[in-house]
């Protein structure tokens, strides 16, 4: 088995049950990525992100991390893909409210004429991926893909995966494993 799914369930990342996903979706199963956090493996799980960015040859200036689980997931990519490739990218993030005081504004970081990896925990609808093109698009910066920890292979009303939906959008989507590489 995929050696990233051997540590979510080791760490009871994958759990069963009755869930409503933030997308609505009613589900069996939640995957719980900050299981990683609790238990200090996220770097072994920022590995498997970066192995996931040279394997595609994805050339970026810029990692985006949705609030808020993408923002820890984010930083310690940033961190590791310099440490193996000693590429300096640069750290966005959004906030879930606009920061009307300070700095103000709707996300921390510098997204003008950048080229964007978006870094999530999972893709059920592409809720958080298609809110986040929307920040890229508003602050003339270029989507190059989004990686996600795991792909829950969920299909729209019309029985398309919302991977294929997303790519028909324009929006490339790499996953460091899915659901149908779990042995069940």
């Amino acid at each position: 088995m995929h050696s990233f799914l051997d540590k979510a369930l080791e760490l009871d990342a994958l759990q069963y049950g009755d869930f409503t996903l933030k997308s609505g979706i009613k589900s069996k199963y939640f995957f719980d990525i900050s299981k990683f956090f609790e238990n200090s493996c996220i770097y072994e799980l920022s590995k498997h992100y970066v192995e996931l960015i040279q394997k595609n040859d994805l050339d970026f200036d810029c990692i985006f991390g949705p609030a808020y689980k993408g923002i820890p997931l984010a930083t310690a990519v940033g961190i590791e893909y310099f440490n193996k490739t000693n590429n300096k990218v640069s750290l966005v993030f959004d906030r879930k409210e606009e920061k009307l005081h300070g700095e103000g504004g709707e996300f921390i970081g510098l997204l003008k004429n950048k080229k964007v990896l978006i870094i999530d925990d999972v893709l059920t609808a592409g809720t958080a991926i298609r809110g986040t093109v929307e920040y890229l698009k508003k602050n003339d910066a270029d989507l190059v893909a989004a990686l996600v920890a795991f792909d829950r292979e969920e299909k729209n009303a019309e029985g398309k995966f919302y991977k294929s939906s997303l790519s028909d959008e324009g929006i490339v989507i790499y996953s460091i494993a899915s659901f149908s590489d779990l042995e069940l």
